[in-house]
């Protein structure tokens, strides 16, 4: 537990993120409230964290809070919609009584509103802020009609400079990887709605990457494989590893961005 100074809705995204993570690691679900504060200290935090766990020892609970965003998070292990339901209760009374609410508790539980993604997180946070000057009330929050993240990755700076300024364009949040190594160590950190990767990749190679991914994730349609690889035995051999579709080089963008629309739509 720790006053955290950050500067973007990124950074804190990535913070929760790591919090739900652990949490989810060690229990089946996990609980997560954000609410909008003015002026959270170390000893509030303490005082908030205490006077949850006395209502119910069953869950551990972890709290920060974001100074420049003015939000306060708290994960709980193992925490359902229902025992987060209740614990965000006793949490409003907390803030309400020491002047502290500014706005909306919003209130969800991984994976049962959905999978906590990096775009998910966001818009959660988000709700949560532009609920300030708000009456401090309770809402759930749900995955659905957050902004959808891509991560590319191909070893080309020309191929993902294309791609991701045409994305960005049309709203997709973009990240970008060189190779399979750095690209499976941003996938398991901020879990994109969907991966396109060339297959041509050092220390990594593609085949590697989406199996990879496929033992991390249990959701299908997670990856576009996007190459100059045309043989019809890459492409099984693609397939064959977890790949949802198969695009090949030299691009087309309308064709990926309808397949890139088709996939998350499903998902």
């Amino acid at each position: 537990m720790a006053v955290v100074i950050r500067n973007s809705i990124q950074e804190i995204t990535l913070q929760l993120l790591q919090f739900i993570h652990s949490a989810t690691k060690k229990s089946a679900s996990c609980g997560v409230i954000v609410a909008p504060c003015a002026n959270m200290n170390q000893k509030t935090l303490e005082q908030a964290k205490m006077l949850m766990s006395q209502n119910d020892a069953s869950h551990s609970v972890q709290l920060f809070y974001d100074v420049p965003n003015q939000v306060l998070c708290a994960v709980l292990d193992g925490g359902t919609m229902g025992s987060t339901h209740y614990a965000s209760l006793v949490l409003k009374d907390f803030l309400h009584n020491q002047h502290l609410l500014q706005g909306q508790l919003i209130v969800s539980s991984f994976p049962e509103s959905g999978n906590p993604t990096e775009s998910a997180i966001a818009k959660f946070i988000q709700q949560a802020i532009q609920s300030k000057g708000n009456e401090g009330d309770i809402h759930f929050f749900s995955e659905a009609n957050a902004a959808t993240s891509v991560l590319i990755v191909d070893t080309d700076d020309v191929v993902r400079e294309f791609i991701k300024i045409r994305l960005e364009l049309k709203g997709y949040r973009v990240y970008e990887a060189k190779d399979g190594q750095e690209a499976y160590n941003i996938f398991v950190r901020i879990l994109p709605d969907l991966v396109i990767t060339e297959l041509n990749l050092p220390i990594m190679d593609g085949y590697q990457l989406i199996r990879q991914i496929g033992r991390n994730d249990a959701n299908e349609g997670k990856v576009i494989v996007l190459t100059d690889k045309q043989l019809s035995g890459n492409m099984s051999r693609a397939y064959e590893s977890g790949a949802a579709d198969y695009v090949t080089k030299p691009l087309s963008i309308s064709e990926l961005e309808w397949k890139i629309k088709r996939l998350t739509t499903n998902n």
